[in-house]
């Protein structure tokens, strides 16, 4: 699996890119993104901080990893109990148009619910 350990962090932010009230602050390490807002089965809380679930997660990573590394951060989750096949359905139904969406059934396709 890649090292991510020297890419930005990306975080984002509910609300049209448009929006003059999301000018972006410059903060070293950081990438906003503003987006629509999330459903809520798509977020969850972490040590106080919103994030995105685990389903979510995995259909985001499809937009960023190749079909071998997204099929093992699938297995990764799958070994440590946290993969839910059934979140991750409700999640990918959710999504708009992606180009990664074909690969990432595909790789969904894998690991039965």
């Amino acid at each position: 699996m890649r090292n991510l350990g020297n890419e930005p962090i990306h975080i984002t932010v509910a609300g049209s890119p448009g929006d003059p009230r999301g000018a972006h602050t410059n903060v070293p390490g950081v990438r906003s993104h503003r987006a629509p807002a999330l459903h809520p089965d798509d977020l969850t809380v972490v040590d106080g901080l919103p994030v995105t679930s685990i389903s979510r997660t995995l259909v985001d990573l499809a937009e960023i990893l190749p079909h071998d590394e997204l099929r093992e951060v699938f297995a990764e989750a799958s070994a440590r109990g946290l993969l839910d096949m059934d979140a991750v359905e409700a999640s990918y139904a959710r999504v708009e148009w992606r180009t990664s969406l074909r690969m990432l059934r595909e790789v969904m396709d894998e690991f039965p619910a």
